[in-house]
């Protein structure tokens, strides 16, 4: 089993005090469980578009990229009509797993962006991968009880501390409706009785105009330090299963196939998008002002935490 020796020592906030300098601590305690570093070019650019010609499809990310919040970035219709123009795909790869693609496209397509389901991958596509068929998944509670429920998932909805003990395992998706009082019952469960935890969004937190939100990654890192020896499955970004989910997707859009390393992983977290998408073999591109990381030092971290990206962009 992976030890996390940082993760025991770190004093997590309270989700009211997580902010983007508590949400890097955090997923630096979890870096034994994610992918690797891995050498890059860590050239600079003023804006997205200044990419274009290096790469031959794009996977985007959605909050820091796209949006944040639900405010949509300046910029970012001018980027979807070049590459469209050049005739290279765009893939949006999301850790929101709390509703289906064809949920998360609408709000997309009404700001007016050309995406549909066709264009979208979530965490959420890759943790239905992984799960039994639907007539065996009521043995499995999806905790997240305001997220739209898996096809044969036990709702958690008013759920007692008896249906927690008695499930063969849990899925956690989205953190809507998460609180204290649910943190609680999960932990003294699983210290009851180990099962497996399935994560549709290791995300730790997602950045909003004003505050950041405490997404599943950020609830996982507290039950890992309450409960000895847990260990959750993780199935979106930076691992590797949803990033072959979308570079498949980008190869259905091309209608060739595109050499991975053509293929660019834009995001706005260094260990989501960027330490997954390099794994990935893709290349990686780093935006650095709308997101997690729009206030800090970006060279400074990116040297403390051995994180670099291919291009690190200002702008979209």
């Amino acid at each position: 089993m992976t030890e996390l020796p940082d993760l025991e020592e770190l004093d997590i906030p309270d989700p009211s005090h997580l902010d983007a300098e508590a949400t890097l601590k955090i997923y630096q305690a979890l870096r034994p469980v994610m992918p690797p570093d891995s050498p890059a070019l860590h050239q600079k650019a003023d804006r997205l578009t200044d990419c274009l010609d290096a790469f031959d499809a794009f996977i985007l990310d959605g909050f820091g990229v796209i949006n944040v919040g639900m405010e949509k970035i300046n910029g970012i219709d001018e980027f979807f009509r070049r590459a469209e123009l050049d005739g290279k795909p765009v893939v949006i790869l999301t850790n929101a797993a709390s509703a289906p693609s064809a949920v998360l496209a609408e709000k997309y397509l009404r700001w007016g962006l050309p995406v549909t389901a066709q264009h979208i991958v979530s965490s959420r596509d890759a943790l239905v991968a992984v799960l039994p068929a639907i007539h065996q998944r009521s043995e499995f509670l999806q905790l997240d009880s305001k997220t739209q429920l898996i096809n044969g998932l036990t709702s958690s909805a008013n759920a007692n501390s008896e249906l927690f003990d008695t499930v063969e395992g849990f899925v956690f998706l989205g953190s809507s409706g998460w609180g204290e009082d649910n943190q609680a019952l999960l932990e003294h469960s699983l210290l009851q009785r180990m099962r497996p935890v399935l994560v549709g969004n290791p995300d730790v937190s997602a950045p909003h105009p004003h505050q950041f939100s405490a997404e599943p990654g950020y609830w996982m890192a507290r039950a890992m330090k309450s409960v000895p020896g847990l260990r959750p499955r993780w199935l979106g970004k930076p691992h590797l299963p949803v990033f072959q989910l979308a570079v498949d997707k980008v190869n259905q859009l091309a209608a060739v196939s595109v050499p991975n390393h053509r293929i660019a992983m834009v995001g706005d977290s260094l260990h989501t998008d960027i330490l997954g998408g390099a794994a990935a073999g893709l290349g990686t591109i780093l935006i650095t002002s709308y997101g997690l990381l729009r206030a800090h030092d970006v060279d400074q971290l990116c040297a403390e935490m051995q994180i670099f990206p291919d291009w690190q962009v200002r702008l979209i």
